[in-house]
Formats: C-alpha cells, sequence, structure tokens
C-alpha cells in the first residue's frame, strides 16, 4: 500500500489514459488552464473522475467511503488529485 501522493498521482493519471483519448486529455488540461476555480479540474467533463480515483487508493488499500475514511484520506486524496493536475496529467508523456 502507497500513501505517497506522488506514485498516487502517476497511477491515477495512468488510468485517465486509459479511459480517455489524448485528444479528451489534452481538453482537459486546456480547460483547467483558464479556469479560475482551484477545486474544479474538468477531467469530470469526460468521465467520473472521482471514480477512477477512487479505484486507484481502493488498489491501494484505502477506501475513502468507508466510515472515518474522509479522516483517514482525505487530505491524501486531494494531494493526489492536485498533484496529478498540476503535473497536466503527465499527457506529455503520451
Amino acid at each position: 500500500m502507497t500513501k505517497n501522493p506522488e506514485i498516487l498521482a502517476i497511477e491515477f493519471s495512468n488510468s485517465l489514459q486509459a479511459r480517455l483519448t489524448h485528444e479528451q486529455l489534452q481538453e482537459v488540461v486546456q480547460r483547467n488552464a483558464v479556469e479560475t476555480s482551484l477545486n474544479i479540474c474538468h477531467s469530470h467533463d469526460f468521465c467520473d473522475a472521482n471514480m477512477v480515483l477512487y479505484e486507484v487508493f481502493l488498489k491501494n488499500g484505502m477506501d475513502p467511503a468507508i466510515e472515518g475514511g474522509f479522516d483517514l484520506w482525505g487530505s491524501l486524496w486531494d494531494r493526489t488529485w492536485n498533484l496529478a493536475k498540476f503535473q497536466e496529467f503527465n499527457i506529455t508523456k503520451l
């Protein structure tokens, strides 16, 4: 089980890359670049990105949906998401 946000962000980015086309991911990055709210990620325009990250957490032995799960892993969830978004979901590696 990893609790490293950098590794989780890579796994999240890889999972999004498996679900979305390169063009869709480019559009996500472009929309995020002009988005004024830091709490919005345009990956949701193309898929249920919460479920994508949730699957990554489950794979790593963490279930934020259990009682107390958000208290345990909410901060890690946010750090992971923000890091993946900041790194533009590694689309330059495609």
